[in-house]
């Protein structure tokens, strides 16, 4: 009768220090190329969220700016747009209350810094078009914060008159004179806006925006009438 015999217990060897170092670098740069995937992905949905916030922001701006510019014609051959007016400032003459007993009121608004303000100042007496208003603004209204003229422009308003039944293609000088701002038939609003929730640095999570104005709709005849606007 044979006995079987076992086979012969296989070698054991443990993890050496080699093996375990390549393991651990292996895993250390698993890791960071899943952290850099990760802190990119966070990066994109940041710029996306503050893009959104900033664009819904100026646009509300945006908008009020220029829903007041289109209630500036309250009275025949008036020029809304005051003398002074400039890149930064706007002062113009526009209504409130109903189409039926408009109320004017002047407003100036102003981008100092990176802050754009309005401030309005009531009607003291006088008639059309030589209303007198307050010297001392009835309120101030911040309209916005962390905005910028949009590169190249140093400004975010421009002003434009009718040439030859065309409205011009280049912006009046600024500040206007008297003379410039009584012949403004439009006025563009551009500005590049940021959030103030997104990175500082992040330029990509700015929006740039832009509308304008027309305070004459039909160009006058190239025999008869002026260029002014309101007409």
């Amino acid at each position: 009768m044979s006995v079987s015999r076992l086979p012969p217990f296989a070698e054991e060897r443990g993890t050496t220090l080699i093996e375990a170092l390549v393991a651990l670098a292996a895993g250390g740069v698993v890791l960071a190329a899943l952290s850099t995937v990760m802190i990119v992905a966070l990066h994109g949905s940041s710029r996306v969220s503050s893009r959104v916030d900033s664009e819904q922001r100026a646009r509300v701006a945006l908008d009020q700016i220029v829903d007041q510019l289109h209630s500036a014609c309250i009275a025949p051959q008036i020029a809304p747009v005051q003398e002074g007016s400039s890149g930064t400032v706007l002062s113009f003459i526009h209504q409130t209350g109903s189409g039926v007993a408009p109320i004017p009121v002047l407003s100036t608004i102003s981008l100092t810094g990176n802050t754009l303000s309005q401030s309005d100042y009531p009607v003291t007496g006088g008639s059309a078009p030589t209303w007198t208003f307050a010297t001392t603004a009835s309120s101030t209204t911040q309209l916005m914060t962390e905005i910028s003229p949009t590169a190249p422009s140093s400004g975010i308003f421009n002003y434009y008159f009718y040439v030859n039944g065309q409205i011009s293609a280049t912006p009046l000088t600024t500040p206007l004179t008297a003379e410039r701002a009584a012949s403004t038939v439009k006025v563009s609003v551009a500005f590049t806006a940021a959030s103030p929730n997104g990175p500082a640095t992040d330029t990509n999570s700015a929006t740039a925006i832009q509308s304008s104005a027309l305070l004459r709709l039909t160009p006058p005849s190239f025999t008869t009438g002026a260029n002014s606007p309101c007409q």
